[in-house]
């Protein structure tokens, strides 16, 4: 039930939104939210801008000025001339992260931040003295630092010596995630349903070598590289093919095939990946019965969120995901109990644990959990408690960071 409001008493409604990117980060962080405010009299009018304005009219209604990543040398000159233009209109200066782009010195720096098997590790480990500097300039001249987890939190504090930093969480909205509520089974699962829906950033696809010309996307040729099973390399990647060779579940993937299921991938019922407005339907259409995650732990996915399970719960999905055993930054530390395994579990026991949440009571317990969870986390988007939350990184008053 949403009850938050903002006096509009200064003539200052706009909040000036600057996306990085149209990836799912800037949907789930800003685009979904702007979407849902606009819809509603609260106070403030979220407005996503193709291009960076200093158009006085645009400023002096401007409550905020949001930035997606503010971490290249552009971004540095771009705040330097917004920060010389604040005293004059009065606005506030938002920096969003939601995902780990610097060195946190938990792990050696060819471990830290974006991981070896993630599509930008090059880019941003080639780059990463760069990228230090440059946000050691633009964060200091932030005045809210928004982010996505409290590792990321903790992260940012230490390195860069900022007390400013708030925890807005992932969460999903009801208006695209409106799946009817599922009754109670009345018998144990069988065959169950089970969903993969992560991104193909969790592990590198092989490269074969090459010969020039021989792919228009590789002129030169390409040397070839071999796949890392990356976010898989666990034994819940096993236990899949496992199954799915014995016939004990259907699995559905989205989005791309992962080589390391090759073996079983006429078993696999493939679901093509979809933006980021088709795919909560298209996860929806399984009508699976559990959806599962594997993740290893590394600086970057401990400042991962728990978006996942949050998907599962608001289609009645049952959820199944790893911690960590050296510590307790896992995204997936605040699923049910009975749904966790760990990232040193064993197939025998990962099928145990499954196996017995296919118990129609436990299962029954498990799903009425997750919907309460979700209900009353606010972990939908269109909570008061979220809301709120968007409201205070959009108002241009002083606010106590949360």
């Amino acid at each position: 039930m949403l009850n938050a409001h903002t006096e509009n008493t200064d003539g200052k409604n706009i909040a000036i939104i600057y996306c990085r990117d149209t990836s799912g980060c800037s949907h789930v962080r800003l685009r979904y939210n702007a979407e849902y405010i606009n819809g509603h009299d609260i106070g403030v009018i979220p407005v996503l801008m193709p291009y960076y304005t200093f158009e006085p009219q645009y400023l002096a209604h401007a409550k905020s000025i949001v930035f997606q990543r503010p971490i290249t040398n552009v971004d540095v000159d771009l705040l330097t001339r917004y920060k010389e233009l604040q005293p004059k209109f009065g606005f506030k200066l938002v920096g969003e992260f939601d995902d780990l782009v610097f060195l946190t010195g938990d792990a050696d720096e060819a471990h830290d931040s974006v991981p070896i098997y993630n599509p930008s590790y090059e880019g941003v480990h080639n780059n990463l003295k760069n990228l230090m500097e440059v946000a050691s300039k633009t964060l200091p001249m932030l005045d809210l630092i928004v982010v996505s987890t409290p590792y990321l939190k903790k992260v940012i504090e230490r390195k860069f010596n900022v007390n400013n930093v708030m925890v807005i969480k992932n969460v999903v909205p009801r208006y695209l995630w409106n799946f009817e509520r599922k009754t109670n089974i009345k018998e144990d699962l069988v065959k169950p349903r089970v969903i993969y829906s992560g991104s193909p950033t969790h592990y590198k696809q092989p490269i074969p070598k090459m010969q020039p010309g021989q792919n228009p996307n590789f002129p030169k040729g390409h040397p070839g590289q071999p796949g890392d099973r990356g976010d898989w390399n666990t034994a819940l990647c096993d236990w899949v093919i496992k199954n799915v060779k014995e016939d004990k579940i259907d699995f559905y993937v989205m989005g791309s095939l992962p080589f390391f299921w090759e073996e079983i991938k006429d078993k696999i019922q493939y679901i093509p990946w979809a933006d980021s407005h088709t795919f909560p339907r298209k996860f929806m259409e399984v009508h699976a019965d559990f959806s599962i995650a594997s993740i290893v732990d590394n600086p970057f996915n401990r400042a991962k969120s728990s978006l996942r399970f949050t998907e599962a719960c608001a289609c009645g999905c049952v959820f199944m995901g790893n911690t960590f055993v050296a510590n307790d930054d896992s995204p997936y530390r605040e699923i049910h109990p009975d749904c966790k395994f760990t990232d040193q579990s064993t197939v025998a026991q990962i099928d145990e644990k499954f196996w017995k949440l296919c118990k129609k009571d436990k299962y029954n317990e498990v799903l009425n959990w997750q919907y309460n969870f979700i209900n009353n986390s606010g972990c939908w988007l269109e909570s008061s408690q979220h809301i709120n939350q968007m409201l205070t990184m959009f108002d241009s008053k002083e606010q106590d960071i949360i």
